[in-house]
């Protein structure tokens, strides 16, 4: 039980600074060019390839780590209640949202990782690409980082909080 009791203050504190993330920063623009820089910076050190299967190894971890918290707060969070529908309905278009941000962040990251796998690909083309493809993704990446947040806090208060007592 201890091992999920980790997974929960982790999973926590994860979506914790994805949602200061997404809601509370206000220089997304600057977020955007410092991307844009690191991205260029690393395609000079490493192979364009070699970023773009990290940045699937990253996207591929965090969906795993978030799968499996779904599944932990679904466990310990909903199936523990007795009366649990009306909260059922609230979990599932959680897991919908999340689902929908998975597959556009997907389609995201595989046009990123092409675009910087293009050989003498230019500072401006890649800026005003990750602009659009960010513009893009900005509403369900709110909505997706409040749903992960309010499953992750279930699961620290039904497994942390509540065996306490």
């Amino acid at each position: 039980m201890e091992v999920i009791y980790l997974f929960a203050l982790i999973w926590i504190l994860i979506n914790s600074y994805t949602l200061y993330h997404v809601l509370l920063k206000k220089n997304r623009e600057e977020d955007r060019d410092e991307i844009r820089r690191e991205l260029l910076e690393m395609c000079h050190m490493v192979s364009p390839s070699g970023v773009a299967k990290a940045m699937f190894f990253l996207y591929a971890a965090m969906l795993i780590l978030d799968l499996i918290g779904f599944y932990l707060t679904y466990t310990y969070a909903y199936t523990a209640e007795s009366h649990f529908y009306l909260r059922i309905l609230l979990f599932i278009a959680f897991v919908l949202v999340f689902i929908v941000e998975q597959i556009m962040s997907l389609r995201q990251t595989i046009k990123i990782s092409a675009a910087i796998q293009a050989p003498n690909i230019k500072d401006d083309v890649l800026k005003r690409f990750i602009r659009m493809s960010d513009r893009d993704m900005d509403f369900i990446n709110t909505i997706s980082s409040v749903a992960k947040f309010v499953a992750s806090l279930q699961l620290v208060l039904y497994t942390i909080l509540a065996t306490a007592h």
